[in-house]
């Protein structure tokens, strides 16, 4: 084809197919001057596209990745929002052109989209220019540290001692001894909390001042961890203005605020894991040198192998899918590491040694109940109740074997698609025992029932999980109660309250409602995305060692792909959204890259 025809034809049938989904996408009415607008300006923008393609000639792995990724943010779309681009359609053959059409457009725009950042981080640059002269840059791992403080004492004052909801105060139940102790909760948590409540407790005799202390303590880890990547960003010698956005997420984001002074286990746990994340990228950069001979950017000291021990043992001890992280992890960190491999090998041997010392002996001699069978058990468990739920036929044999287990009349009625805590309920109350006894047969009774109700597990599965991997689910934050109402006599002594507090706490978090691009930053979905982007940037740049530091949080994405209870908890993935700035450093980190050829 002739170039110019190229340039100027081959945009039109991908603007309007990429038009089209997008209205059917949005709602919007064919006859909407949207459409007409849409069409203008992927038009304008294809054409630029085409020529700046051409001027840059992107490599093979550019264009194979650039592919993939699209065609994978093509299918998450499909199948979280089918629903709403068939809406409307009775006809097998018409939906299945409107899905063509609306998977070939989207499939363009992300085309479009991932080419389009790829090309224009190849030029980006991220390094601080003037570091040396400006004494405020080399001191910003301090600042960051006292702002961050400072921009959440006004939560801690709001919410003191801290937010305790029905999770927190089960672990509170277990200090006082009013509940057996479980590992439900990871029990090192919980023992972490109750070091501080039994010091509170020797001072004042007051449970709310250990409870207290506690929140201070995690304020003042999470912040020291803050500062550490920020002293990391310094030795890399990030812009300036990067390391003060990186500043704003940290302090001045509302539920990074409001959770420093939750007692959850995610909370420790997420800051663990972005602590491990960051010493893993000094262990990577601190073997190289300079261009001008000069130290490694980050010795690595004793210091930093005792932060990547304390990080490792506490990811592992304070969620149960840490720990299954870290082994999926560890593998590719000993091939990564494998010049140095005595060195890595002896600390992460360390790591799994304490890990479980704890969670075998220590566990035992403390009477630490395991999480029953049935908590392991949320996806497996939605996928079986779909079958019932959306009516589907199901044998007689298999109906007799799993009414040996549950009740299955109740299931339409118990079932809830997007919490498996109904499903689980209901099964303890029926034969648990029977069940753990039979696993293997009912392991291949789920996966028979799978494949007699295809569509029902899709669809079960896409519910259960859609929260963590489509941009457009609603979270619900900032609107647990200071303390929730509990049998222990505790309530929240707020020293900042009164009506215009609670007004500024209920407009910061339905801002996120309101303003467009700020809201994707309250979505797990678009965040999720973003590492994913950022992930396939990195390999595409020739730094293909540094994937590494993506693999702690894909595995932690993983476990929740396989077993969430639910579909969109924010905090369960809080450790991804947390890492999301180092992520960026990263991927867009130009220095030593290899250029990518044809």
């Amino acid at each position: 084809m002739n170039p110019v025809k190229h340039k100027t034809f081959l945009p039109v049938p991908a603007a309007f197919m990429a038009a089209w989904a997008c209205i059917r996408a949005c709602g919007i009415s064919t006859f909407h001057p949207a459409g007409g607008l849409m069409f203008l300006v992927f038009f304008l923008t294809g054409r630029e596209f085409v020529k700046w393609c051409g001027e840059r000639q992107p490599s093979r792995r550019y264009v194979v990745t650039s592919a993939a990724l699209s065609a994978l943010f093509t299918l998450f779309y499909l199948c979280a929002d089918y629903e709403s681009l068939l809406s409307g359609l009775n006809s097998t053959l018409f939906r299945l052109g409107i899905l063509f059409v609306s998977g070939s457009g989207l499939y363009l725009l992300f085309y479009v989209l991932v080419m389009s950042f790829f090309l224009w981080t190849d030029t980006y640059t991220m390094q601080n220019t003037d570091r040396v002269s400006s004494r405020l840059y080399q001191k910003l791992p301090l600042i960051s540290f006292l702002f961050c403080l400072l921009a959440w004492l006004p939560y801690l004052a709001a919410n003191y001692p801290g937010v305790m909801t029905v999770d927190s105060l089960n672990q509170y139940g277990q200090i006082v001894g009013a509940l057996p102790m479980s590992n439900h909760h990871p029990w090192a948590h919980t023992q972490l909390i109750g070091f501080f409540w039994h010091i509170g407790m020797a001072l004042t005799g007051d449970p709310i001042t250990g409870l207290g202390l506690f929140t201070i303590f995690q304020m003042l880890v999470m912040a020291g961890i803050f500062a550490f990547l920020m002293d990391t960003m310094i030795r890399m010698q990030v812009h300036r203005r990067i390391c003060l956005a990186t500043l704003a997420f940290y302090a001045l984001l509302p539920y990074n605020a409001l959770y420093m002074v939750t007692m959850w286990k995610d909370i420790l746990f997420s800051g663990m894991v972005l602590l491990y994340s960051t010493i893993l990228l000094r262990f990577l950069t601190g073997s190289t040198h300079t261009s001008h001979g000069q130290a490694a950017v980050f010795p690595l000291t004793f210091r930093t192998d005792l932060l990547y021990l304390l990080a490792g043992i506490c990811m592992c001890l304070f969620r149960s899918n840490g720990f299954y992280a870290f082994l999926l992890t560890l593998p590719f960190l000993l091939f990564c590491f494998r010049k140095e491999w005595k060195k890595h090998l002896a600390l992460n041997l360390l790591i799994l040694l304490c890990v479980l010392t704890v969670k075998g002996p220590v566990m035992n001699a403390a009477q630490v109940a395991s999480a029953d069978f049935v908590e392991s058990l949320s996806i497996p468990i939605q996928l079986a109740a779909r079958v019932y739920a959306d009516g589907e036929s199901v044998s007689e044999a298999d109906e007799e074997m799993w009414n040996r287990i549950v009740d299955t009349s109740r299931i339409a009625a118990t079932y809830e698609s997007f919490c498996s805590d109904h499903m689980k309920n209901l099964i303890r109350q029926g034969d648990q025992a029977y069940l753990e006894a039979h696993k293997a047969d009912y392991f291949r009774l789920w996966l028979r029932f799978g494949l007699s109700h295809p569509l029902a597990y899709l669809r079960g599965y896409i519910d259960a999980t859609k929260g963590y991997w489509f941009p457009d689910v609603p979270n619900r934050i900032g609107f647990d109660e200071r303390i929730a109402e509990n049998p222990y006599g505790l309530t929240a002594r707020p020293l900042l309250h009164g009506p215009v507090a609670i007004k500024l706490h209920e407009i910061l978090f339905k801002l996120p409602d309101m303003l467009p691009l700020y809201g994707l930053l309250f979505s797990l979905g678009a965040m999720f995305w973003l590492c994913i982007l950022l992930a396939a940037r990195t390999f595409v740049s020739g730094q293909s060692r540094r994937l590494i530091l993506f693999l702690p949080n894909g595995a932690i994405m993983a476990t929740l792909f396989l077993a969430t209870p639910v579909y969109n908890e924010f905090r369960y993935a809080y450790s991804m959204l947390l890492t999301i700035p180092l992520f960026l450093v990263i991927a867009c980190d130009n220095r030593g890259r290899k250029h990518i050829t044809e």
